[in-house]
């Protein structure tokens, strides 16, 4: 994609610093960001992209520099640090619902939509200004209230079809998957009248059919609507959105440098070529074997078996089925649906394995059937022969269940020491000791995986490891690091599961 040149300046920034501790994260940033603008903004891990976005954002203050906002009629100017008159004012202060109110959005690495709301109302909240905000309006146009309701209803159904969410209207948040969240968390700003929408790996846990459906709305939404981009995206989906990007920004040494996509390209990136089937056949070696395996739904389990295996099966899950609610999600219906086929698969000791499905399919739900979360409503579970479904999840754990999450997984408010000590690493992993000392919640997403993964791979020899997407928020060196991780901590078997591969 190409931008015009005489497009306007919808944002712009110079001298933006940001430090943490004795950590410099931001010195002497600048840009300029122009209407319709696709920008790919990457980075290492702890680089600054976050930070970033908090900042441009109105989430967080720099130390100093400057930060402009041309997106409403009235041209915005934020001079950092704010003096004490400015403080004072309560009417200048520079805060997130300030700058969303100029036509600013933003998607979260960690989703944040109300679970107990429908997918409809989380999306048409974000219409500002609606008349029964007003409590006058409440009891005097209730008739007016209504019929905004019904059209705002409307027009979140329609987007929410679009983004592939058609029937799943009047579902609660807390019911969808996290690709699924995802999309409604894109949808919500799209409705908002966004003018500038920064978003953080918005294609993370979304399959193939997904990422191509969201890419090619958010390019509807740029063009019909002239809206301008700002994605942070994993290392592997970095090509699906150089193909729409009309600008780089890569942050290093606390600087933003800005190059082409072709650039970029000519730089040599890894692809999901490069991923999950390659390394499970490196790992087999000439001695070990691939195994794959269609599952119901159009699931694919692939693991390696290592030499060193004898074969009996660490994780057995025969003929299970959860639902939620009246729904089976996992297991299918058979025939008039009265009957439901369950899951049933085994994974051998000494073994790496994928579980890759489609959104929806119920991949969250099959970790927290197996962790304990939720219960299982028929079918067994057992590690190394004995059966688990009826242990609370603690008790599972004591029998060699490790978990890691693909979101949550890490106390916020902890110190890093705290977290690792909790969760029983006996020795901390050299590259988590630059962290110790430090709140869990002032890492990066990338960081914090890092630390997440740590707390389930170095605290005990488990029978059977259960990763959900390990490999979200971390760059190409600490992807290779923990593959490296997984292998040398792989006593018993390990179970990672990812959206369906593109290939």
């Amino acid at each position: 994609m190409v931008l015009s040149t005489n497009a306007p300046v919808v944002m712009s920034a110079n001298g933006l610093y940001k430090r943490f501790g004795g950590q410099v994260i931001l010195n002497n940033a600048a840009f300029e960001m122009r209407r319709s603008e696709v920008v790919l903004l990457r980075g290492a891990n702890g680089a600054g992209k976050t930070t970033l976005l908090n900042i441009l954002t109105g989430n967080l203050e720099p130390d100093a520099g400057t930060l402009s906002l041309f997106t409403a009629a009235k041209e915005e100017h934020f001079q950092f640090p704010r003096s004490w008159a400015r403080k004072l004012n309560f009417l200048d202060h520079f805060t997130p619902e300030r700058i969303a109110r100029r036509g600013v959005s933003r998607s979260w690495q960690d989703i944040r939509l109300f679970p107990t709301h429908t997918l409809r109302d989380n999306v048409a909240l974000a219409i500002q200004n609606q008349t029964g905000e007003s409590p006058f309006a409440v009891f005097y146009r209730r008739r007016r209230i209504r019929e905004e309701e019904a059209q705002i209803a409307k027009e979140a159904d329609a987007l929410l079809v679009r983004f592939g969410l058609g029937g799943r209207e009047t579902s609660s948040a807390d019911m969808v998957s996290l690709g699924q969240s995802k999309r409604v968390a894109i949808a919500r700003s799209v409705l908002a009248g966004a003018k500038i929408m920064f978003l953080d790996e918005p294609l993370s846990a979304l399959d193939s059919k997904g990422i191509n459906e969201v890419m090619a709305l958010l390019a509807s939404v740029v063009a019909e609507h002239g809206v301008t981009l700002v994605i942070v995206e994993h290392v592997f989906n970095i090509p699906r959105v150089l193909d729409q990007a009309t600008t780089v920004w890569t942050i290093t040494n606390g600087q933003i440098k800005v190059e082409t996509p072709e650039q970029v390209r000519r730089q040599g990136l890894p692809t999901e070529s490069d991923g999950v089937r390659p390394w499970l056949r490196h790992l087999a070696g000439t001695n070990g074997r691939v195994v794959e395996r269609e599952l119901p739904g159009g699931a694919l389990l692939s693991y390696a078996q290592l030499p060193n295996g004898s074969g009996r099966a660490a994780l057995n899950v025969k003929d299970l089925v959860v639902r939620r609610g009246r729904r089976p999600v996992i297991g299918r219906p058979i025939g008039d649906g009265r009957e439901v086929e369950g899951l049933s698969f085994a994974l051998p000791d000494c073994s790496i394995g994928v579980l890759q499905a489609p959104n929806g399919w119920g991949k969250t739900t099959f970790l927290e059937a197996l962790s304990g979360v939720i219960p299982v409503d028929r079918g067994t579970i057992s590690i190394n022969g004995k059966p688990i479904q009826d242990l609370a999840t603690w008790d599972r754990i004591a029998n060699g269940l490790g978990i890691m999450q693909s979101r949550d997984n890490v106390f916020p408010n902890l110190l890093v020491d705290e977290a690792i000590k909790l969760a029983g690493v006996a020795e901390v992993p050299d590259h988590i000791r630059p962290f110790l000392g430090r709140r869990v919640a002032a890492l990066s997403g990338g960081e914090r995986q890092n630390v997440a993964a740590a707390c389930a791979l170095f605290a005990r020899t488990n029978a059977v490891n259960l990763l959900d997407e390990p490999f979200g928020m971390l760059d190409a060196k600490a992807i290779a690091r923990l593959q490296g991780e997984i292998l040398a901590r792989n006593g018993g078997a390990t179970l990672m599961l990812l959206p369906a591969a593109s290939n």
